[in-house]
């Protein structure tokens, strides 16, 4: 497949892009820590690091901080079930994490704010490498520089209608502006391991378009399942994804040429078999694992209605349908990766699993392909306006950013004594014991302490809404005696041993208020339990025993 290649005055401009690009997504952050951050030294209010996804933000800062203990096996410190750790999930965390912690302990309140610093170095390095890459998967498609560059900005800041459908549906949100997979500004926001495994995918698809036409191909394919291998250990689920992308590629090439492509499979079948045992570890994890499996069912991302999908990529979709039929014939062959790929998408998107809205990852790409050929053709004004309309959500998104840094905005920013308490916990309290917390409390702390929340986070806290129903009926005042011995006795799901009894209860402003008569709330009278910690409108206690079971 000819095609121009790559000179350095392009790579130059690509690195310069990249440079800019991460610039402006980085701003915001170091405005939102110098004014309330540690670079501050801290006023009522803390910046978590995070502005959107903030409840996801705590969980990476947990894993890495469970790789910075020197654990490079997952667990869930979300739920307190016992259960098996397991390797390769989450390593881009973890290990960052275990590096983080050769050097600072984890009792050490400089720790989470390393840890921080790492991630965002991540986030820098990785959406840097992903736009390099975008720009080079582009460049396998198109010869001229203005359209390759038009492309990269497309598959960089495009979108969809999103200011449209807010204004005419109000009350939904975009896709683009809540599924990473669905554009990549999210990602280059704040979401390194998926700017990871989004450059590795398109890396490998390279790799793979390189060996078709190459007698010597195995290096190649060695190469593209190699990045694939990448892709898996970012996001177990991508291989899926890139096993369907590679089969509508096969499925294209047969339907085009009317015989089978027997070099393509080979390579392909090649390259993704590199990957195989790895989907298979994965599989046996999330088959087998008791904690795992529930996880997995929990995670429940269905796909919205049709409706959205149109408002998401209608425009694009348009601009890019024009391209395909105007494509010339003798240039078919060079696109048949892309033209499987996105016919494929609407069927993958609505299967019958629980992650469909994420089987688009990375269909921006051959859309801005199209799209970028299709808009080359149009008058300058229109396609300034077509073009804006298409990056509004990014533009949205990132003024957002600059919004929240003036606005401090709960749970972006969380009480500086929330954060003091959890840094107490980190020094004082036993690692791994069972702790009771709100919700929105549980969630920011395995961030700061390594302790095992009782819920914290929707997927990763088994049983869900059983405890939900629990967390606030203890909280309330509103178990019984016996209720509440038991709940600090097995303080989990009834089919699963517990990491141990509940150890600690955490008391502040989001676990509710003590009762009108100034009474002790019914869990403090029940279980005795000792004041440890009382700063700030933050009480800690310890359950120090609890009485035999009747």
């Amino acid at each position: 497949m000819g095609h121009q290649r790559i000179d350095r005055s392009e790579w130059r401009w690509v690195a310069l892009f990249a440079s800019v690009v991460m610039l402006v997504t980085t701003i915001p952050y170091w405005l939102a820590w110098g004014e309330d951050g540690w670079l501050s030294g801290m006023g009522d209010l803390t910046f978590s690091g995070f502005f959107y996804g903030v409840e996801d933000g705590h969980s990476y800062l947990g894993k890495m901080r469970q790789g910075a203990r020197g654990e490079l096996s997952f667990s869930l410190f979300y739920t307190s079930e016992a259960h098996e750790a397991e390797p390769l999930v989450f390593l881009p965390y973890l290990l960052p994490g275990w590096v983080v912690g050769r050097v600072i302990d984890s009792d050490d309140p400089a720790l989470t704010p390393a840890l921080l610093g790492v991630f965002h170095l991540m986030r820098v390095v990785f959406g840097a490498l992903m736009i390099a890459v975008i720009y080079a998967f582009v460049s396998r498609f198109l010869d001229q520089v203005r359209l390759r560059r038009l492309a990269l900005a497309l598959g960089v800041f495009g979108g969809g209608l999103g200011i449209i459908q807010m204004l005419v549906l109000p009350g939904h949100t975009p896709l683009e502006m809540y599924t990473p997979e669905a554009a990549s500004w999210l990602i280059l926001l704040g979401i390194p391991h998926l700017a990871l495994a989004r450059a590795a995918l398109l890396g490998g698809l390279l790799a793979l378009i390189d060996a078709q036409d190459q007698p010597r191909w195995f290096g190649r394919v060695l190469i593209a399942g190699l990045c694939w291998l990448i892709t898996g250990l970012a996001v177990p689920f991508y291989l899926a994804i890139l096993y369907c992308i590679a089969g509508a590629w096969g499925l294209a090439a047969l339907i085009r040429t009317r015989r089978f492509p027997t070099a393509l499979f080979l390579r392909a079948a090649a390259a993704c078999g590199l990957t195989l045992p790895l989907f298979l570890h994965y599989a046996a994890i999330f088959t087998g694992n008791p904690a795992f499996v529930v996880w997995s069912v929990q995670n429940n991302l269905p796909s919205p209605p049709i409706l959205d999908y149109l408002f998401t990529y209608g425009l694009i979709g348009v601009l890019a349908l024009i391209a395909f039929f105007r494509l010339p014939r003798e240039m078919e062959r060079r696109f048949m990766l892309l033209i499987g790929w996105l016919a494929a998408v609407p069927f993958l998107v609505y299967l019958p699993i629980n992650v469909q809205r994420r089987m688009s990852e990375a269909v921006l790409i051959p859309l801005a392909i199209f799209s970028a050929i299709t808009l080359d053709r149009i008058r300058r004004l229109p396609r300034l306006v077509i073009i804006a309309a298409l990056c509004s959500s990014s533009v949205v998104l990132l003024a957002g950013n600059f919004f929240l840094t003036g606005d401090k905005t709960y749970p972006g920013f969380q009480p500086t004594a929330r954060i003091a308490a959890f840094h107490w916990l980190s020094a004082h309290a036993e690692p791994g014991a069972v702790i009771m917390t709100a919700v929105e409390t549980g969630n920011a702390l395995p961030a700061y302490a390594d302790l095992r929340v009782f819920m914290g986070h929707g997927p990763e806290t088994l049983y869900w809404l059983g405890k939900t129903a629990q967390l606030e009926a203890f909280y309330e005042s509103r178990m019984t005696d016996a209720e509440i011995l038991d709940l600090a006795r097995h303080p989990c799901a009834p089919s699963f041993e517990c990491e141990g009894p509940l150890r600690y209860i955490y008391y502040g402003r989001d676990e509710g208020n003590p009762p009108a008569d100034g009474a002790m709330p019914r869990w403090v009278q029940v279980l005795a339990p000792t004041l440890i910690y009382s700063q700030d409108g933050v009480d800690i206690y310890e359950v120090m025993s609890l009485p035999e079971a009747g």
